[in-house]
C-alpha cells in the first residue's frame, strides 16, 4: 500500500462514474489519488495575505514586540509546519522578526526568530519564517503572531506578509491519519489497479474521507491591525478598522450552496481591544449584527444570507461579499478616519478573519 498521490492529481472523467456505466479501474485509481492529494493539500493555500504602502508600517522599538495577530484555520492535526513570508527590510543590519503559532485552547505555542536579511527595500529576497509545531493539536484554529525587534539606530519597514500551512508530501504515512479526532484512511494506490477487488470497505472509507474533509476552513477575508507602528508625519499603519473601510476593504468570495444542509457555516472572528462589558462593541458584518462578548478573539458561526453578487455569472459560482457592511452602527462604532491609531480608549476591532469552506 503506497498511499501515494500526484500533484496536481489527474481528475476523474465524470462521464465514467455515472449510474449504468462500467466502472474502469483507471477512474478508481484516480479517485484514490485525488483523495490522498486532497488530504495533503486542501487548506494549505494562503491563510494570511496583507500588504502596506511604502513608509506606512515602520517599527523602531529595540524590544521584541508583538505587532500583528491573525486567527487561521488548521487543515488537520497532521499539518505541523507553518510558513510566513515576510516582505520587510531593516535599515541597519540586525533587525529581527519572530512568528509564533499558538493553540488558543491548549495554550501550547511554538515560535521561530530570524534576522531580517534585506537592508533596503526589496534588496535581495523575502525572508521565509518556518514554525514547526511540536505537539499534536486537535484544535480547528490557531493564532499566528508577528513580532519585531529593531536594531539600535535603525528601523524595520514591512511591505507585506503572506502565510500558510506546508502541504504533506507523497506518499502519506501508512496509518490512519488524524484530523481533529477523526480518522482519515489513505487510499493505497497499489490496491486500486486493474484486476484487484473493489471492496465495500473502500467505498465506505472514501465517503467517510470526503465527509471529514468537507469542513476544512477556507479564508474569505483576513486582516490584522498593527499594534506598534512608527508615525511618519500623519502616516502610520492602522491599529483598528475604520468607518470608510466598509466601502473598500472586503472580498468577493465563493460561498458554496448546500452548506446549511451539511451542518456547515461561515466562521467570523473579531479581535477586540479596550473591551467594555458595560457597553459592548456592536458591528455589522455579513449581514448580521454581532455583539462582542469579551476582549481578544470573539467567534461566531453564521450562514450566508446576503444577496448573491451579479458577478457570479462571470465565475459561474455563487459569489458573495465578505466583510463589514456599510451601516449606521458601523459608522458609529468603528474608528474615525482621523483616529486610526486609536488615541482614545473606545473599544475597536484590531483583527478580522472570515472563514468559509
Amino acid at each position: 500500500m503506497s498511499n501515494s498521490f500526484t500533484s496536481p492529481p489527474v481528475l476523474v472523467d465524470p462521464a465514467r462514474v455515472t449510474a449504468g456505466l462500467t466502472i474502469r479501474s483507471e477512474e478508481i485509481s484516480r479517485l484514490g489519488d485525488m483523495v490522498n492529494y486532497s488530504f495533503a493539500h486542501v487548506g494549505c493555500g494562503n491563510v494570511i495575505s496583507q500588504a502596506w504602502h511604502d513608509q506606512v508600517f515602520q517599527f523602531d522599538s529595540t524590544t521584541m514586540t508583538d505587532v500583528c495577530e491573525w486567527i487561521v484555520p488548521r487543515p488537520s492535526a497532521e499539518h505541523v509546519e507553518f510558513k510566513l513570508r515576510l516582505m520587510a527590510h531593516s535599515t541597519v543590519s540586525g533587525g529581527q522578526a519572530k512568528v509564533t503559532v499558538s493553540s488558543p485552547i491548549s495554550g501550547h505555542s511554538d515560535s521561530t526568530t530570524i534576522t531580517i536579511t534585506d537592508t533596503s527595500r526589496f534588496q535581495s529576497g523575502f525572508d521565509l519564517i518556518t514554525v514547526a509545531i511540536s505537539s499534536v493539536e486537535q484544535e480547528l484554529y490557531a493564532e499566528v503572531t508577528l513580532s519585531l525587534d529593531a536594531p539600535s539606530g535603525g528601523l524595520i519597514e514591512v511591505a507585506g506578509v503572506q502565510g500558510g500551512w506546508t502541504p504533506l508530501t507523497s506518499p502519506l504515512t501508512v496509518r490512519a491519519l488524524d484530523q481533529f479526532n477523526e480518522e482519515f484512511i489513505p487510499m493505497g494506490a497499489h490496491r486500486l489497479a486493474a484486476d484487484l477487488p473493489l471492496t465495500s470497505s473502500w467505498g465506505v472509507d472514501m465517503l467517510t474521507n470526503i465527509r471529514m474533509m468537507r469542513p476544512r476552513g477556507r479564508v474569505l477575508f483576513s486582516w490584522s491591525g498593527v499594534d506598534e507602528s512608527r508615525c511618519v508625519g500623519t502616516q502610520a499603519a492602522a491599529k483598528g478598522r475604520g468607518v470608510f473601510e466598509t466601502q473598500l476593504m472586503y472580498s468577493d468570495a465563493v460561498s458554496f450552496d448546500g452548506m446549511p444542509e451539511n451542518s456547515l457555516d461561515v466562521d467570523v472572528w473579531f479581535y477586540v481591544e479596550n473591551y467594555d462589558a458595560a457597553d459592548p462593541l456592536v458591528v455589522i458584518a455579513m449581514g448580521y449584527r454581532f455583539t462582542m462578548a469579551q476582549g481578544g478573539w470573539n467567534s461566531f458561526g453564521v450562514t450566508v444570507r446576503g444577496q448573491e453578487l451579479p458577478r457570479s455569472i462571470e465565475f459561474r459560482l455563487p459569489m458573495y461579499r465578505s466583510g463589514l457592511n456599510e451601516s449606521e452602527i458601523n459608522d458609529d462604532n468603528l474608528l474615525t478616519n482621523q483616529d486610526r491609531r486609536q488615541s482614545n480608549n473606545d473599544p475597536y476591532i484590531s483583527g478580522l478573519m472570515i472563514v468559509g469552506v
